[in-house]
């Protein structure tokens, strides 16, 4: 049956085909089996159709003699070639003609009639005819003796294979064998995994209860060690703890804000809080920069400016406190007597 089907899924196809036919095939009311391919390009493809009847017959004449029919296949597509070349057939024997074109990847016409028609000369016209529109630019070949077919199909030839219900059950009771024998064995392996766990379990729980009972053993000089290290974390948290006052990050900033014209004459820091006098021409503003700096925080002038005798500079005083330096809470947490 000639087919013109466009843009069909290759695994819908066979569906589709059979949807239509009723209407490829009017009048015919018997179970058939259908072998159809694709084009690679274009439309057109040949579908072939075999009754199930008899292709039942011949599966149930295997089996007899003991033999295992798994496909049919149409002899005039034993020969089909491997690539998608055109190609054109005549098969003839005692009896028959079969015309095969193949392009594309299909089977893009199928002829076949009886000698005895042949007789008639107006139908051998229109034989002559429809096989001469297959194409004389492609490759032609002729067969008609036993010796010319392969004893191996080619792996087209199986695209137009016909699998007989028989084997089709057999197969598939194959199939469910085989996922019954994969389930037995995965449930076979599962049970052991189940068996070996529960062993692996129970060791495991046999060496835990043996390694809590050495642990035991070990409790009282933990518990002795553990208090030891406790004094001693309480008679060194004073001194871990104390206050950190960055001195030197301190004189850095001191010695890069206070100007070259300026400087220190006393200095002392207690608790966190810096106390220094010095000369200056212009202390307010030291007292100024010290106050924006983010490091030092309550800047504030600590004694008043004064004239000093015989010097153009002014006497100043100025204490701030280190930020990050918390002696009060520190005094709490450590000393709460004090």
């Amino acid at each position: 049956t000639y087919l013109q089907l466009p843009s069909v899924a290759a695994q819908n196809l066979k569906n589709v085909v059979n949807l239509q036919l009723p209407t490829l095939l009017p009048g015919i009311t018997e179970p058939l089996l259908l072998a159809v391919q694709a084009p690679i390009s274009g439309e057109r493809t040949t579908a072939l159709w075999m009754p199930v009847k008899r292709a039942s017959e011949l599966f149930q004449a295997f089996d007899e003699a003991g033999l295992f029919l798994n496909c049919i296949l149409p002899r005039s597509v034993i020969n089909l070639p491997s690539i998608s070349n055109s190609y054109c057939l005549h098969d003839e024997d005692e009896g028959t003609i079969t015309c095969v074109e193949w392009s594309d990847g299909v089977i893009q016409n199928w002829l076949h009639t009886t000698k005895l028609d042949c007789d008639n000369a107006e139908f051998q016209v229109q034989l002559d005819e429809n096989t001469s529109s297959f194409g004389a630019d492609i490759e032609h070949v002729k067969k008609s003796h036993i010796d010319d077919w392969q004893t191996i199909p080619s792996k087209n030839a199986y695209d137009y294979a016909f699998i007989p219900p028989g084997a089709a059950a057999q197969m598939a009771q194959a199939v469910k064998k085989k996922k019954q024998h994969y389930l037995v064995g995965a449930t076979l392996l599962l049970f052991i995994g189940i068996i070996s766990g529960i062993y692996f379990a129970l060791d495991y729980e046999k060496g835990l209860k043996q390694h809590l009972s050495e642990l035991k053993t070990r409790t009282d000089t933990v518990s002795h060690l553990r208090s030891e290290v406790g004094e001693i974390e309480n008679l060194i948290g004073p001194v871990k703890k104390f206050p950190r006052q960055e001195l030197v990050k301190m004189f850095e900033i001191l010695n890069a804000l206070i100007p070259k014209d300026s400087w220190i004459t006393n200095f002392s820091i207690e608790s966190g809080v810096v106390r220094l006098d010095g000369l200056s021409p212009d202390p307010t503003q030291i007292i100024e920069v010290l106050t924006k700096e983010a490091n030092f925080i309550e800047v504030e002038q600590s004694k008043d400016i004064i004239k000093n005798q015989g010097r153009s500079e002014l006497k100043f005083g100025i204490e701030f406190k280190l930020k990050g330096v918390d002696l009060e809470n520190y005094l709490v947490e450590f000393f709460p007597d004090r």
